[in-house]
């Protein structure tokens, strides 16, 4: 089976949202210091690189990340390329996709990617009619390569709302720039934290041939 990673690295260089808890790697033990084994420490925002927004996020009675549905985060999915002209991502560019209903789909974007320590001037967001449209499909999880899926000068998060409302599932910060439009199968499990607004995700894909 050959998978395809589609998770950002997390190191201290990992561009994080300004003002957001930077990526902070210490040594608890090594090896050769009297020390049977390395032991590492890590602390980071739950917003970090590849990442699930729980509806808690947005909303103190919203869902956290360890009540979100787990099968939607493994399925079919089809990746989706936006040209780099786009202001917004419209139903237009998912009206026809290759699989109807689509349960799963992944926006690869241009400006939107943000490849470790370098946090993007600005992303293309996704226009909330979009997610409506995919709810109406029987959409379950979008993903994009953003960090986010509204402006990031966003305060009222209408595409955040939106997913929240319609309750799909909202992946940022996905790693697609190799990755050739077309349908794949998604595994992309969130830690489980309990109560949390957001959690880390190991994202791969493979062709759905693939065995």
């Amino acid at each position: 089976m050959t998978l395809i990673d589609i998770s950002q690295s997390v190191s201290p260089a990992t561009a994080v949202w300004p003002g957001d808890q930077q990526v902070e790697w210490t040594w608890t033990a090594r090896l050769g210091e009297d020390a049977s084994v390395n032991l590492g420490s890590i602390q980071l925002s739950t917003h970090t690189g590849t990442h699930v927004d729980a509806p808690f996020h947005i909303d103190d009675h919203g869902a956290t990340t360890d009540d979100l549905p787990l099968d939607a985060f493994v399925g079919p999915v089809q990746v989706v390329e936006v040209e780099e002209s786009a202001c917004s991502i419209r139903p237009s560019h998912v009206d026809q996709l290759d699989e109807d209903p689509a349960e799963r789909v992944l926006f690869k974007t241009f400006p939107g990617a943000s490849p470790s320590g370098n946090w993007p001037d600005a992303v293309v967001p996704i226009d909330p009619d979009t997610i409506r449209f995919l709810s109406d499909g029987g959409t379950v999880l979008v993903g994009t390569d953003a960090p986010s899926v509204d402006p990031l000068d966003s305060t009222d998060l209408p595409a955040h709302h939106a997913l929240m409302n319609t309750g799909i599932v909202n992946l940022e910060g996905l790693a697609l720039a190799d990755v050739p439009p077309g349908q794949y199968r998604l595994i992309a499990l969130p830690l489980k934290i309990a109560e949390g607004d957001a959690a880390p995700v190991r994202a791969v894909l493979r062709r759905p041939t693939a065995q």
